[in-house]
């Protein structure tokens, strides 16, 4: 059996960690991609569920008020002309 110098077998020891090292922090890259995934779908449920929030809140006032416009810097519900319109509008 050959023996190698310190100096290769030091350099080859060297390759190897810096190997593991890059192996786990593709894991741990991998990790954190599904745990964004995860996330970004939980977000995308919660913007969803919102909308569903403020069309049931915009029904409401309009089985109150009528069809119109709701003004969220003011509050104001401006009844819209077409009182038969069925799309309900909120303004910023």
């Amino acid at each position: 059996m050959a023996q190698i110098s310190e100096d290769q077998l030091n350099k080859a020891r060297e390759v190897r960690a810096k190997q593991q090292q890059i192996q786990m922090e593709l894991g741990a890259l991998y990790v954190s991609e599904k745990d964004l995934a995860a996330r970004q779908e939980a977000l995308v449920t919660e913007l969803r569920a919102s909308g569903e929030e403020i069309q049931a809140l915009m029904q409401e006032l309009a089985e109150e008020h009528g069809h119109g416009t709701l003004n969220l810097e003011t509050g104001e519900f401006t009844v819209s002309e077409q009182e038969a319109t069925p799309e309900l509008k909120v303004v910023k």
